[in-house]
């Protein structure tokens, strides 16, 4: 049960944030089983044009590309049959450096890449793509320790792509289209900008990003890649999680096994310094997802300001999307306060009222 007087606490303390400068403006998704609350604070933009934010504004997620777009994909792949966890990258490209790195070495950030390439900004789809087929990985962290990494991501994007045809597509069609996601997509190029978050005033693009993918590896590559890209909305972010919750199925439509997400939510690091499952942050001692979340919790960021943060024991979920890095990416409150913003969350919803 979602109690009011704990929202209120969340709502006061999100306005705040947005009166501190903590960020410019937020949607959260607060999900207990199929109840859910969205509210918006501040504003979409505040450089050039001011805009308030709405509930439906469209945000650039960043990084939460990797779990609700690339994972959930390669997951899916899995259970066609196309691919293993311990499939070989070599296996599909055979061009690739290495032969022992695997699809769980990607997902779980023990391949021993570097956090990204070494990329400039002359470069095109094509260029970056040979560039991650030859990324040194290190012997000193492969398989020893947990290095964040934008590399093994996009090497999973380009892997996906080359099994369906299109990232883009197989995403939509099988992920976003299934659940209702109809804001949510790679590439929204069409749309009005005022639909969407502002984010930074980018150095190498010489103007507010609006409406265009804000990671520069993901740009020079067209908008779509395995790390970033993808946009969305908390409505259409709390039906993903809505799923998840409830064993992977959406309006009685399977979209992903049961048995999938047990595999996706397991911690496969537990002697190392970070605890991560496929794609996943899992509980561990990871600060931000709060105290209130329990062990069998997951979650995960956006560099841009997002977050999810999916409670399965308590079947309940917290999606916060924000524009902190409008108009610079130099605005780091955020990052201090996201245990305490999702233990005002976590507290909001109770399975035990007397």
């Amino acid at each position: 049960m979602i109690i009011d007087k704990k929202v209120k606490c969340l709502n006061d303390y999100l306005e705040k944030c947005t009166i501190d400068g903590v960020f410019p403006g937020c949607v959260y998704a607060l999900i207990d089983n199929n109840d859910i609350i969205i509210k918006e604070f501040g504003y979409a933009q505040l450089i050039d044009k001011k805009r308030p934010m709405k509930k439906d504004t469209m945000f650039d997620i960043a990084s939460l590309t990797k779990v609700v777009a690339t994972t959930t994909t390669v997951m899916m792949l899995i259970e066609k049959g196309e691919l293993t966890l311990n499939t070989f990258v070599k296996d599909i490209f055979p061009n690739y450096t290495y032969d022992n790195i695997n699809i769980k070495h990607l997902l779980t950030h023990t391949a021993g890449y570097p956090p990204e390439p070494k990329y400039d900004g002359s470069m095109n789809k094509d260029d970056i793509i040979n560039l991650l087929l030859n990324t040194e990985s290190s012997p000193e962290t492969f398989e020893k320790s947990v290095v964040y990494s934008d590399v093994g991501f996009m090497i999973l994007g380009i892997i996906i792509d080359k099994i369906t045809g299109s990232f883009k597509d197989f995403a939509q069609e099988n992920i976003f289209k299934p659940l209702d996601m109809g804001s949510t997509c790679f590439e929204p190029n069409n749309l009005s900008p005022d639909k969407f978050a502002s984010t930074e005033l980018c150095p190498m693009r010489k103007r507010i990003i609006t409406g265009t993918v804000h990671d520069e590896k993901s740009y020079l590559m067209g908008g779509t890649a395995g790390h970033a890209g993808l946009f969305s909305t908390a409505e259409d972010l709390s039906k993903f999680v809505i799923m998840l919750l409830n064993n992977g199925i959406y309006n009685s439509n399977v979209i992903i096994n049961e048995k999938t997400i047990e595999l996706m939510s397991k911690c496969y690091t537990q002697e190392l310094n970070e605890s991560r499952g496929l794609g996943w942050i899992t509980k561990g001692t990871y600060k931000a997802m709060g105290d209130l979340s329990s062990n069998e919790s997951i979650f995960h960021t956006g560099f841009t300001g997002t977050s999810i943060l999916i409670d399965r024991k308590y079947k309940t979920g917290f999606v916060l999307l924000t524009n902190r890095v409008h108009p610079s990416r130099e605005n780091r409150k955020l990052v201090k306060l996201r245990c305490n913003i999702n233990n005002i969350a976590m507290s909001c919803v109770t399975n035990n009222l007397v």
